[in-house]
């Protein structure tokens, strides 16, 4: 299928009166539009498979295949099923409008029209229809970039998993064997997402898939706590595992939430101090909490609104508003995949000093 110029945007025009196709077509071929002109409905969508275009002026009442009919059909065509359709009819009552714009179409202009009217119509639709082929584009060339860096990260990563079983079959102290192990078990379950999210292929089912059940909200927590152990040593931060309780949820999500927070507890705790992570009873009816408190010098109080938004820095000590830090896209993650299993992820300062990140989960299964 050819794709019609940017700089001549096409336009199909479809109506059974020779005169209608003569005057509209002199008029936008004036203006710098391509035309191809259709005598039928099934004439504009056998030419619409040939030749993609742009934008659709269609007649409403043509024998055989009328205007409703011809728009559901040039839709249905492989990737038109956003083709702009605008109906120029005599008509203009309510209930055939309505069945219109039912059948697809995304504007209409009645007979007889103002050619002033016209070519803005036509100019505005045929903009936005240009504007999201170039944002599909620029997705795909995300998607493809993304693509590339999980295909390159797989060989380095695949390199430090072959070094860690060496390591793992030489003499090692049980400290040793404990740290080689970690390696094995984080290097093992990024490989397995990046192979999982290449076998995804289509960008739309690159969409997180969650499996959930009931988990130990404590478990996950202890989990998060052995993988950040070797970091918060690193620190001199200790971090306490305190309370029970039972979510339901996809785990695996629920432990890289906690990850994050705790990563981030540990980034901005002073050597000496403790990292509590507190599992319980949510204030919220029929929910179950999971908390992660630090002593860190907290965020100002008004950067508190910005915290989940993606890449905006924020600042880290109340009192030094020179002192900040770049938080990415973590938080911002770590609230959507909350929200995503139904909960609510926030932040509150510590009264006593420090920070509070606390998200909720709903402790049950929801009734079918």
């Amino acid at each position: 299928m050819i794709t019609s110029s940017s700089k001549m945007p096409l336009v199909l025009i479809v109506d059974d009166e020779n005169f209608n196709l003569q005057l509209i077509g002199e008029v936008l071929d004036r203006s710098g539009y391509q035309v191809m002109p259709a005598r039928s409905g099934r004439q504009a969508v056998a030419r619409a498979q040939l030749r993609r275009p742009d934008v659709v002026l269609l007649d409403l009442s043509m024998p055989e295949m009328d205007g409703m009919e011809t728009c559901r059909r040039l839709r249905a065509l492989p990737g038109l099923s956003d083709l702009p359709v605008l109906f120029v009819t005599a008509v203009n009552d309510r209930a055939s409008l309505i069945s219109a714009f039912a059948a697809g179409a995304v504007d209409y202009i009645t007979k007889p029209f103002m050619v002033e009217e016209l070519l803005a119509r036509i100019k505005t639709h045929v903009e936005l229809k240009l504007a999201r082929d170039r944002l599909r584009g620029m997705v795909r060339d995300r998607e493809d970039v993304i693509d590339i860096v999980a295909h390159d990260l797989k060989n380095p990563l695949t390199c430090v998993l072959f070094a860690a079983h060496s390591l793992a079959r030489a003499a090692l102290d049980s400290r040793e064997a404990d740290n080689v192990s970690e390696i094995l078990g984080c290097t093992e379950e990024a490989l397995q997402y990046i192979q999982r999210f290449l076998a995804r292929g289509a960008a739309q089912e690159r969409l997180r898939q969650f499996g959930y059940e009931m988990f130990s909200l404590r478990g996950m927590a202890i989990e998060a706590a052995r993988l950040m152990r070797a970091a918060a040593e690193a620190a001199g931060v200790t971090i306490r595992v305190h309370g029970e309780a039972t979510a339901w949820g996809d785990p695996r999500v629920a432990r890289n939430v906690i990850l994050n927070l705790l990563s981030n507890a540990l980034r901005h705790s002073p050597s000496g101090e403790e990292v509590t992570i507190v599992t319980g009873a949510s204030s919220r009816s029929g929910f179950s909490q999971c908390a992660v408190m630090d002593r860190g010098p907290g965020v100002a109080p008004e950067f508190e609104s910005k915290l989940f938004q993606r890449g905006v820095e924020k600042s880290v000590d109340p009192q030094q508003s020179t002192s900040r830090y770049t938080s990415g896209i973590g938080l911002a993650i770590a609230r959507h995949d909350v929200t995503q299993m139904g909960g609510h992820l926030r932040y509150e300062p510590r009264a006593d000093g420090g920070s509070i990140f606390q998200f909720d989960l709903p402790q049950h299964a929801p009734l079918a």
